[in-house]
């Protein structure tokens, strides 16, 4: 109640002196309205000082929003460009399947190049997931502090985001199968030039010529199912891609465009 106490140093003393001179001229009257005026006085400056305070309080819980839904609106933009970089990934790994299945079928009438599957396994035996930054949404967590969003879409919205498991489902699909690919590739990988080539050892091995993998049912299925998946992951990344423009919008008209 700091203001409060300024006021009473300053102001009641003033309006006290007052009302005091006015009251000398008429004893009983003239004290009773003398007493009314200071009891009014004093309501009237807890009145103020009360509005006060409650401005001031409104003011820092409205800065406070205004930061947190700047440091959410920065994590959004960094989700935004982290989603399109999973989309293109997944575009160049479907990309290079369809090289591979080409690959396969022009190894019937000829030799298959086992050292350009090799290379394609960088892209091929690898995936990409999507985790949100969750930075800006914990710190409100932590503190207690969502209630601050005083905008209940945009409340309700990034809850909703910010509770969706990322982790397992459709993505952990995509890391199971292209580890089961893996898998199945690198038994036609291990091959005696590919070993010499590594360690600089001659295995008695079979040689990559001879090597088979373009009619192995199990690869081909193993590709297949890679495509099926990351068609999947990339269905739920342009759902979670419109969630979060969705949001950014919201932000931007709550706030008038500042960010």
């Amino acid at each position: 109640m700091a203001w409060w106490h300024k006021y009473q140093l300053t102001m009641i003393p003033f309006f006290r002196k007052i009302r005091f001179q006015l009251a000398q001229d008429n004893q009983l009257l003239k004290y009773s309205r003398y007493a009314i005026g200071e009891i009014v006085l004093v309501v009237i400056g807890i009145l103020i000082a009360l509005q006060i305070n409650e401005w001031n309080d409104n003011r820092k819980k409205g800065n406070l929003e205004v930061e947190f839904l700047r440091e959410i609106n920065d994590n959004l933009l960094k989700d935004t460009a982290r989603i399109n970089e999973v989309l293109e990934f997944n575009r160049a790994k479907v990309a290079a399947i369809k090289d591979m299945m080409i690959r396969f079928e022009e190894a019937k009438s000829g030799d298959f190049d086992l050292q350009a599957f090799g290379q394609q396994m960088n892209i091929l035996g690898t995936y990409d997931k999507f985790l949100p930054n969750r930075t800006a949404f914990d710190n409100l967590l932590d503190t207690e502090t969502i209630g601050l969003i005083s905008n209940e879409d945009i409340r309700t919205l990034i809850s909703k985001y910010y509770k969706f498991d990322f982790v397992d489902g459709t993505q952990k699909t995509v890391q199971d199968r292209t580890r089961a690919f893996t898998e199945l590739a690198s038994h036609h990988l291990t091959t005696k030039e590919n070993m010499y080539v590594m360690f600089e050892v001659n295995l008695d091995l079979k040689s990559s010529k001879d090597t088979q993998i373009y009619s192995d049912e199990n690869v081909i299925t193993a590709m297949v199912y890679m495509s099926i998946t990351l068609s999947y992951q990339n269905q739920l990344m342009e759902t979670t891609l419109n969630d979060v423009n969705l949001i950014l919008d919201l932000i931007e008209e709550e706030t008038g465009g500042k960010y």
